[in-house]
């Protein structure tokens, strides 16, 4: 006790001859230098965040480099300046916007990171990954690999945003927790070693991504931002190509991101879904031959010539002789539909009644499938040998219902089978939108662009 008084007692006298001593002088530290983001003088990067950014919506946007907003420890490239604009018009487009269409014109101004702070370069994680955004606190996002950023690219657009989606997800969140309900769905299957696992592993079990293993809250993250980036036809697409089990799983889960926007936010997640693709429609058209197949999109192309208006003169007069023919054998020819089926396998089916309208059939017939994704040129051509009773899974009375009507149908599928397609959509001939289930897509000759059959796409 004494010793820890006499050394106090010290002390005090030192502290009383200090402040006897006491001089005072101006500091000559430029503050500025140490802290590049105390802005005195605005240059047109600064002025533009601040109209789109910091006046509308009180965030403010970080780009000069300022180690103490990024991990300590690792090499990270400072952002070029002539990239922040362009990726900042990115993130106000792709995902500001589209959040105040459905959700009103104040949903970001209320619920929102303060904060964006880019970095010029990725961070490199020990265990192989990288790191192209965080979110801290729900204020702040850091956007990483601003410098190789492409506004014109919709993959380098679709990355960044997809980043964005799932921080502000863990935003969201952070104000209305999700239904603990919703981890119940894949149960036993997350894992914290997750770059270990392989994305089909991932698709089994009822996940989106690898990375949703980490967590229920990564799974509701990733589950949310990847459904709202893929949009309706590349989800659908890619959940009908998992097996049985992983879809309802996948739907379960899809059905839990839905309620949850609308119950804690009144927003409807299949309109701002659809907001967040006419967005990035404006970055990159969607091409219909490249959003055909299984696992990619659509899967099914869907037409009935007889009440679809502006199906080509050719086309509708085999059609229209066709319907003769089934007629006269006492059959009413109905639509017809193609189903693009894996390894490049194209099932086509009629469906036709008797002359009552009491019995509906449907006949079958398998082609295959060459379709350049690049070009659109497609080809069908009808495969020598069809299922029959023998194959596993498949029904064979309406392959064998075609053997019936084959004769009847002989114009239609000489039309199919001879020469070559290109695939398009049809809104240059009927307006409407691109890129959606039940957009209407067709198939023109390639050597007369006005022959062509169309129909709607679907799975």
């Amino acid at each position: 006790m004494k010793k820890t008084f006499k050394y106090g007692f010290v002390a005090l006298v030192m502290l009383t001859i200090l402040a006897s001593c006491k001089k005072e002088s101006k500091l000559n530290a430029n503050l500025n230098a140490i802290d590049q983001n105390i802005i005195t003088n605005k240059n047109s990067t600064d002025i533009w965040l601040d109209q789109n950014f910091l006046n509308p919506y009180n965030i403010e946007t970080k780009y000069r480099f300022d180690r103490f907003e990024l991990p300590s420890g690792k090499n990270i490239t400072p952002p070029l300046e002539e990239q922040v604009i362009p990726a900042m018009e990115m993130v106000r487009d792709v995902w500001i916007r589209p959040f105040e269409a459905a959700g009103g014109a104040d949903f970001i101004k209320k619920i929102s990171p303060k904060q964006f702070v880019l970095a010029g370069s990725a961070e490199y994680n020990s265990n192989g990954t990288i790191t192209l955004g965080t979110a801290e606190g729900g204020r702040k996002i850091v956007l990483y690999v601003i410098n190789s950023f492409d506004k014109t690219d919709i993959n380098s657009v679709k990355q960044m945003i997809q980043v964005i989606q799932h921080e502000y997800t863990h935003i969201l969140n952070q104000t209305v927790d999700f239904t603990p309900e919703y981890q119940t769905v894949s149960r036993g299957g997350y894992e914290a070693n997750w770059t270990q696992r392989s994305l089909a592993e991932a698709y089994s079990l009822g996940f989106i991504t690898q990375y949703a293993r980490v967590s229920p809250l990564e799974d509701f993250a990733e589950q949310s931002s990847n459904m709202l980036m893929l949009g309706r036809v590349q989800y659908n697409g890619l959940v009908a190509s998992l097996p049985a089990d992983a879809q309802l799983k996948l739907r379960k889960k899809e059905q839990y991101v839905v309620d949850y926007f609308k119950t804690s936010f009144n927003i409807d997640f299949y309109q701002l879904q659809r907001e967040v693709q006419l967005a990035l429609f404006k970055v990159s058209a969607p091409v219909l031959s490249r959003m055909i197949g299984v696992g990619i999109g659509y899967t099914t192309l869907t037409s009935n010539p007889t009440t679809d208006p502006n199906q080509s003169a050719e086309f509708l007069a085999l059609w229209n002789a066709a319907k003769t023919s089934m007629a006269a054998g006492g059959f009413v020819l109905k639509d017809f539909k193609m189903t693009f089926r894996a390894a490049n396998l194209m099932t086509l089916r009629y469906t036709f009644t008797n002359a009552a309208g009491t019995t509906t059939y449907s006949a079958d017939a398998d082609y295959t499938l060459a379709l350049n994704a690049a070009t659109g040129v497609t080809t069908f051509t009808l495969n020598a040998t069809q299922p029959t009773a023998t194959v596993p899974a498949v029904d064979p009375v309406p392959y064998g219902n075609m053997g019936v009507i084959n004769a009847r149908m002989a114009g239609v599928n000489s039309y199919f089978r001879t020469g070559s397609f290109r695939a398009n959509w049809i809104n240059q001939i009927i307006p409407g939108e691109i890129g959606f289930v039940g957009s209407l897509g067709a198939f023109y000759k390639s050597t007369n662009t006005n022959s062509y059959f169309y129909g709607t796409m679907g799975h």
